[in-house]
């Protein structure tokens, strides 16, 4: 009786953690991206970034994050990985291969980060890249993509979405 329990509730809990195809399609766009983009130490981060895109989004299912009503959209966090458009000028501002976005208005960013999931990727791999580069720890560099330097309960979002991605890539579905 408790091995049936068991297997019933081990299927309801992969259930609910099932990836669409979709999603599995934007994760591995992303980790395709990300291992291109090392830190200076030749880090890649697909894993971090395939958790970090299904934390922020949910693996692309929702593309406008934290707006609210009277802020212009320029101010919220877009696209797949929830950039904001401050955070893709100063990777522009950082990096000499993305200086080419200094030349587009804010709203085309932000448009862009929406419509345009290599972008996105893109400029979070190089966030990234950034953090690592420039923190302390795995765990700062993880809590600063998010904003903060400390931050436990993101972290550990980020952590438990990292198993589901672990899961992904052991059963092949991801490479």
């Amino acid at each position: 009786m408790i091995f049936r329990v068991s297997i019933i509730l081990l299927a309801l809990y992969s259930s609910l953690f099932a990836l669409s195809q979709g999603q599995i399609k934007t994760i591995q766009k992303v980790r395709d991206i990300a291992k291109t983009i090392p830190d200076k130490r030749g880090e890649t981060f697909e894993n971090t970034l395939s958790a970090i895109c299904l934390t922020e989004s949910s693996a692309g299912k929702n593309m406008i994050g934290d707006f609210k009503q009277g802020v212009h959209i320029t101010k919220a966090s877009l696209g797949a990985m929830q950039i904001q458009v401050a955070t893709v000028k100063f990777m522009a501002d950082t990096y000499k291969n993305l200086r080419w976005i200094k030349e587009l208005s804010d709203s085309k960013i932000a448009n862009t980060l929406i419509t345009d999931l290599e972008f996105s990727a893109t400029i979070a791999a190089h966030y990234i890249k950034w953090l690592s580069n420039h923190r302390s720890s795995y765990f700062t560099t993880v809590s600063g993509y998010n904003g903060g330097y400390y931050n436990k309960p993101y972290y550990y979002r980020v952590m438990k979405n990292m198993e589901i991605v672990k899961k992904y890539k052991k059963n092949g579905q991801l490479h």
